[in-house]
């Protein structure tokens, strides 16, 4: 008998999740390419922020979020909830 808690779990597809992210994004005010151009979001930080989505599963629930065209503050459900609060308002979080 296997023992499932060794088992990794299985990751969601990556352009799938690189798309929800990607719109998760916009919908909070953040334009990807322009986070990493002025360095508010650097490589390591947005690759830890695709893979925690990937693993997440909580996949289907960003895509009704999304698709009731939500914007503002991200969705309590999100595991990049802070990041993305953090991302859409520099400011509040500088002195942090």
């Amino acid at each position: 008998m296997k023992d499932l808690a060794t088992e990794p779990a299985p990751a969601g597809d990556i352009y799938r999740h690189m798309w929800l992210l990607k719109t998760m994004l916009a919908s909070v005010g953040v334009d990807l390419g322009q986070a990493l151009a002025d360095g508010s979001l650097n490589v390591a930080a947005y690759s830890q922020m695709l893979t925690k989505c990937r693993f997440a599963g909580c996949d289907n629930a960003c895509v009704l979020w999304q698709e009731k065209n939500q914007t503002g503050a991200p969705p309590e459900f999100c595991v990049n909830k802070e990041m993305l609060a953090r991302l859409s308002n520099p400011k509040a979080h500088s002195s942090a």
